[in-house]
């Protein structure tokens, strides 16, 4: 005869797997065909990558003919500003960026610059 105490929670392989989840919303869309389009999402790979980890990516947005991207630096050159707003160039092979103290800092500059750029498109 078997004497197995039956579990008091229900058990993981029971549970739904699937959950209604939102879907992520499309922060930038790039057109892989335009070279230099496809070189900004080659290098953002490699930029990202476990390998060879240059900054975490924390958010990205397209504005025009730059991606904008709040990344953390995986080797930051000061400690007190780990934190930067890339501008990825969709023209040419071209990367700056301006360091901040706080991942809010460097959201809040991205926000001002998209909330810039829309009043600006707006008025032409």
């Amino acid at each position: 005869m078997c004497c197995h105490a039956r579990r008091a929670s229900a058990s993981r392989r029971r549970r739904p797997l699937h959950r209604q989840s939102t879907p992520l919303p499309v922060l930038a869309t790039l057109d892989l065909s335009k070279p230099t389009e496809r070189q900004a999402h080659d290098f953002l790979c490699r930029a990202t990558s476990k390998h060879d980890r240059m900054w975490k990516l924390l958010d990205v947005r397209r504005q025009g003919d730059v991606l904008l991207c709040v990344v953390r630096w995986t080797c930051p050159d000061t400690a007190t500003k780990p934190f930067s707003l890339a501008e990825v160039s969709l023209m040419e092979t071209a990367l700056c960026w301006h360091d901040y103290a706080t991942v809010g800092a460097a959201r809040r500059e991205m926000r001002r610059r998209n909330e810039e750029a829309m009043l600006q498109t707006g008025s032409e």
